[in-house]
């Protein structure tokens, strides 16, 4: 008997594990685990749960019409593996490979030398098919990764073994997940169909301004692909967006825009197939600066589009990466000692949080400069739409105090309604950018 296991990968549509599963041609039984490693890791949240649900739905769904049962069992891996190889001999484990994180490389580990001492064979694929992409070829390599036929998988070829719910329940370690269950409209919704429209709303429709929109806060949320969430569980694979995308240009959609878009997922596959270095974070201990770091994660800094910044994450899941940059750099430019755990609730509160995609983005912004939140607030497109959404409190502020409040005299709070320090937070002397200081100094002079 071998094993289909499914982790972040939540479709049955070009997906080489099924695949492989298939061509084998024996019994195989389809799982996927509610793992408590991850549930309880501090990158994990309900929202994150909340989409695997719904995304587990579908693909149950799916394989239900083909008279095949998926297992859903509330359990680490591992348990489930002995278990099952105890009782019917497991010969094989077919799935695709997950790392990114130090619970992730621990668990791999742990089942590798489980199944080397077992005599189980575990066939795992890369995420990012084709060659090395970081030599010099890398993305002529992958293009042509990309431009292959999807092979059609025939469910009904397949052969599944269903377990019984009463030995499934038997093997499951957890109380059943209620919060997942909750409806939140704020987030978008896991699953293959949803995943299929969002991509085909974008290519046909919303791409037209993807150029604008990539580092527009305001317009991102209409024009982006919004596709992130979906790669980053699987219910789309990248070669099918990029597949969709090339067969729009071709029918005459908004070829510019969708170039751009293919190059994002070259970008986006090239930071999936870095080599994972585990590192295991110190958190910080607790300090005096406790308030300003609760401040950062509720959106009160006093810095308006930092703020304006994490209320959308904390509502929406979602954000374009150049706010998620700016959250990032003023967490490590003025919260060092809570950078660690601040990297965790980013991952959190993002919907399509991705294990490799964080630790790339770790490293690489490592050394990145300071963003300046007033400079950042001054360039960005719409930034005045998108604060006064965020920060109702000051939306009727004019442009030059909604950019830094701080600046207005008493009589001016008096005027719009906003007093500071109890309307909308005053953000620490030492936050504020230092030509910001000057600016306020030399205008106070001037008057």
């Amino acid at each position: 008997m071998n094993i289909l296991w499914f982790q972040r990968d939540l479709r049955w549509s070009d997906h080489l594990p099924l695949q492989a599963a298939l061509a084998e041609g024996q019994a195989v039984v389809l799982l996927f685990c509610y793992e408590p490693l991850l549930l309880k890791d501090p990158h994990f949240d309900k929202r994150h749960g909340r989409f695997i649900r719904e995304s587990l739905q579908e693909l149950s769904a799916a394989f239900q019409q083909q008279h095949h049962t998926l297992h859903i069992i509330r359990n680490d891996f591992l348990a489930v593996l002995q278990r099952l190889h105890r009782r019917y001999g497991v010969e094989t484990v077919f799935s695709y490979e997950e790392t990114g994180l130090p619970v992730l490389h621990q668990r791999n580990q742990a089942i590798q030398e489980y199944c080397h001492n077992e005599g189980v064979e575990w066939v795992r694929f890369p995420k990012v098919s084709g060659a090395d992409l970081q030599e010099a070829d890398g993305k002529r390599r992958w293009q042509q990764v990309m431009r292959k036929p999807i092979p059609p998988l025939d469910l009904s070829q397949l052969k599944t073994v269903s377990l019984g719910a009463g030995f499934t329940e038997h093997l499951s370690a957890v109380d059943d997940l209620h919060p997942f269950h909750i409806r939140d409209f704020h987030f978008q919704r896991g699953g293959f169909t949803q995943a299929r429209e969002w991509l085909t709303s974008f290519i046909k429709i919303r791409s037209v301004q993807y150029s604008r929109a990539e580092d527009n806060p305001y317009l991102s949320r209409y024009n982006a692909s919004r596709l992130s969430a979906y790669l980053s569980w699987g219910n789309l694979s990248v070669r099918e967006v990029y597949q969709a995308a090339s067969k729009a240009i071709k029918e005459g959609f908004y070829s510019h825009d969708l170039k751009l878009f293919q190059q994002k997922l070259w970008l986006h596959d090239r930071l999936q197939a870095r080599w994972y270095e585990p590192a295991v974070a110190s958190l910080p201990e607790r300090r005096e600066e406790d308030d300003r770091f609760e401040a950062w994660k509720t959106g009160q800094t006093g810095l308006p589009l930092v703020d304006a910044a994490m209320r959308c994450l904390l509502e929406t899941g979602y954000l374009i990466p150049r706010l998620r940059e700016l959250l990032t750099s003023v967490l490590r430019q003025r919260l060092p000692e809570f950078e660690a755990e601040g990297w965790q609730w980013m991952a959190r509160q993002s919907l399509d949080f991705d294990p490799m995609l964080l630790d790339a983005y770790r490293s690489r912004r490592a050394n990145r400069k300071f963003l300046n939140p007033v400079k950042e607030a001054r360039t960005l497109s719409d930034v005045i739409h998108f604060l006064r959404i965020w920060l109702p409190e000051l939306a009727h502020l004019p442009p030059r105090f909604l950019y830094e409040p701080w600046r207005m005299r008493p009589a001016e709070q008096r005027q719009y309604g906003v007093y500071l320090g109890r309307s909308y937070p005053v953000p620490p002397r030492s936050w504020i950018p230092r030509t910001v200081r000057k600016q306020s100094i030399a205008s106070k002079i001037s008057r």
